[in-house]
């Protein structure tokens, strides 16, 4: 890696060293001064930026006279802090009499046409215009003329509003749909006093990542749907958060008012997400304050439910589970916290004698040694690493869906950074209705017909451990004349140039429909990589939010080192419901009757089921075929952990008290364990945790103060197993 130069700057009379090239305003803010913009934003290229002028600088630079002495010479005119790059020598001044008054007649341009409409606007009170105007505007203005009334409130997508009257043109938006989601569905159309942000001929923005022009808009131009006229920023509280929609981890700020979350933004974590949501988590968190939330514990009275004191559900409960001991089983658990998972897996193992525990609802259940045997004991790549990563192969995972902030990184990779992806696809993703796919910035892109898998597999094998075409061109593979004879049998359409895999860090994903069903894929990669001189790592991706720390913590029928024999996986426990040989089951926080791979086998399980306790957030359809549902707390309403896909534990806050009569599902667990004779003293996550940290290796330099705000990777898995 080369050499950072550095150059030395004078700013408001402070004297800073900073990386040659690094924008003036981003160099200002190493020394506290924030230098007012629009259109700047550190994420974001240049390309169509520099054009709100309100970061406006005087500028001097040192220059040689005649008589060989150097002299400041300052430039003729305002320079744009956020188009220039620091040079040795420069004296940059931000407050000087023409820049304030410059940067009022910027203001009087923009708000020539901008509507005053702060009282109603969403934006009003965070708005960087209406500070802008508060610091530097003036008064009263000069203009006259009539505002132009474009449409208000036109719908771009489900989520997003746009208010055509408040645009200042900074292209914000228009960048982030190019540069970052890649998508490009937004642009500016016409020219002139003409000028607006638009879709094509005005069509739904379908990114998946719509939501984030809310937030980079430095305006209430785009406004989110679902909180528009709900609140305003001085009556909110802010809680930091772990989004709980799918498992990379996401940073957000959960804003609530009165015990009701109104709206989700995206926090700072440069390791996860940097600043960026999907719609998924900015908009899918709303069951937190659902109307149709459970509010209290529910007992089956014949064919309708009746609800009971917390003590008579879980006396009840704790009856059921002690009749059916070790014939006991538990579903579920990949929502639910680390600290609701150990202390679940305690119930169960200690106190009931019974190994029958899965979090998996899918149609294959490869045991765990089978796992370790396929994939060996590597660590999965953490999401920041794919920018160092020379190759990416993505294998059957529709990225955007099943892993959306993992995707805008390997986009990343690719499109700034360079990486080669080579996509291996199922043809059905090619008909994908949403505008974020691997295909727009892969390398090489080969599609498949579902069966093909392993001849795939074996033909990306053969490629990693040198097969070639010798016609190639320099530096790829046609891989077409001596493939495997599954692969030439297949027909498959391979591609004409797979770049070369032996130049640099390679990182493959294998989407949940592929590793799910069969291992087959993930051991002919991994066979491979171990061949090779170059670092590969073969990842198979938890997807839900805390299906990882599921793993971790072995909720699994043969995933734990207290299991004397497996226990039953997710299928068996169902069969056992039908014919007796299991007594009870607890579901948690999963709705199976909906998710579970065969519905009707739930369906049969569950009405022939000796006892059935669910714990959910609401009335949902597995609940409304339980004997007893206890009401949960969301993410809003506790404190916890949560282990994300790439092993890293990071706390949740609560936001707001969820009331007397909905419980975390560790407290649940604990009440029913004492109530069982087995004392389980736990007072807070933190005492959780804590016992967390002493039995499970991987968790032994996690403790509850050590996570900061960015969350800490688990103990690398190979020095676990060296141990």
């Amino acid at each position: 890696m080369s050499q950072v130069e550095f150059v030395n700057i004078t700013i408001d009379g402070t004297t800073v060293q900073v990386p040659a090239g690094e924008m003036v305003i981003e160099s200002a803010r190493r020394v506290g001064i924030e230098i007012p913009h629009f259109c700047y934003h550190p994420r974001l290229t240049m390309e169509a930026g520099a054009n709100c002028r309100m970061c406006l600088v005087e500028v001097s630079m040192p220059r040689k006279n005649p008589d060989g002495t150097l002299a400041l010479a300052r430039m003729p005119k305002p320079q744009t802090s956020c188009s220039l790059p620091a040079a040795e020598g420069m004296v940059i001044e931000t407050e000087t009499p023409m820049i304030v008054e410059a940067r009022k007649g910027m203001l009087e341009f923009l708000l020539i046409n901008h509507p005053l409409d702060c009282p109603i606007c969403d934006r009003g009170g965070e708005c960087p215009l209406q500070n802008n105007t508060m610091h530097y505007g003036a008064a009263t203005t000069r203009f006259v003329e009539e505002k132009r009334h474009p449409p208000k409130a036109y719908p771009l997508s489900k989520y997003v509003i746009f208010d055509r009257e408040r645009c200042i043109h900074c292209a914000r938006c228009t960048r982030f749909a190019s540069d970052i989601s890649g998508d490009a569905q937004l642009d500016f159309l016409k020219r002139g006093a003409d000028m607006e942000v638009s879709s094509f001929r005005d069509t739904e923005f379908t990114s998946l990542y719509s939501g984030n022009v809310i937030e980079v808009c430095p305006v209430g131009a785009l406004l989110s749907r679902p909180y528009r006229f709900t609140a305003r920023p001085w009556d909110l509280s802010t809680q930091k958060s772990i989004c709980t929609e799918c498992s990379n981890g996401c940073n957000i700020k959960l804003d609530h008012r009165a015990g009701k979350l109104l709206r989700v933004n995206a926090r700072l974590n440069e390791e996860v997400n940097e600043e960026w949501t999907c719609d998924q988590g900015k908009f899918g968190m709303d069951y937190a304050s659902h109307e149709k939330r459970l509010r209290r514990p529910l007992i089956r009275d014949g064919a309708v439910f009746r609800e009971v004191s917390w003590d008579e559900a879980l006396t009840h409960v704790a009856t059921a589970l002690s009749e059916a001991g070790p014939a006991a089983a538990f579903l579920g658990g990949a929502r639910s916290s680390n600290e609701d998972l150990f202390v679940l897996r305690r119930l169960f193992q200690e106190v009931l004698g019974s190994q029958n525990m899965d979090h998996r609802l899918g149609p294959a259940y490869p045991s765990a040694a089978d796992v370790r045997a396929a994939l060996g004991s590597q660590s999965p790549t953490p999401i920041a690493a794919y920018e160092r990563m020379t190759t990416i192969i993505v294998f059957g995972c529709d990225l955007a869906v099943e892993l959306p902030i993992l995707y805008l990184r390997v986009r990343k990779a690719a499109v700034r950074r360079g990486a080669k992806v080579i996509e291996c696809q199922p043809s059905s993703y090619r008909e994908r209705p949403h505008a974020n796919k691997v295909t727009d910035f892969a390398h090489s892109s080969i599609w498949y017909e579902p069966g093909q898998e392993t001849a795939i597999a074996e033909a990306l094998a053969h490629v990693m451990t040198g097969g070639r075409d010798p016609g190639a061109s320099d530096g790829a593979s046609d891989a077409a004349a001596s493939l495997p004879n599954a692969v030439a049998e297949a027909n498959v359409e391979f591609g004409s140039a797979i770049p070369r895999l032996d130049d640099g860090p390679i990182a493959i994903i294998i989407g949940r429909d592929v590793w799910s069903r069969s291992l087959s894929v993930p051991a002919t990669l991994k066979a491979a990589a171990d061949k090779m001189g170059t670092p590969c790592v073969i990842n198979t991706y938890a997807c839900s939010v805390n299906e990882q720390g599921a793993r971790e913590l072995g909720i699994l029928p043969d995933g734990s080192v207290q299991a004397s024999a497996p226990g039953l996986n997710a299928d068996q426990i169902l069969h056992g419901l039908k014919d007796g040989t299991v007594k009870a089951l607890w579901v948690s926080g999963v709705d199976i009757a909906s998710q579970f791979h065969d519905p009707e086998l739930v369906t049969q399980s569950l009405e022939q089921a000796p006892f059935v306790v669910v714990t959910a957030l609401d009335l949902n359809r597995t609940a409304t075929m339980a004997d007893v549902v206890l009401p949960l707390a969301s993410v809003a309403e506790y404190d916890g952990t949560y282990t994300s896909m790439e092993r890293r534990v990071q706390r949740f806050h609560q936001a707001f008290d969820a009331g007397v009569d909905v419980r975390e599902e560790w407290r649940i667990a604990a009440n029913v364990g004492m109530r069982l004779g087995v004392d389980m003293p736990y007072a807070s996550w933190r005492d959780i945790f804590g016992a967390i940290a002493t039995s499970e290796r991987a968790f032994a330099e996690c403790t509850p103060d050590n996570l900061g705000d960015g969350g800490r990777l688990l103990a690398d898995r190979n020095n676990e197993d060296s141990r």
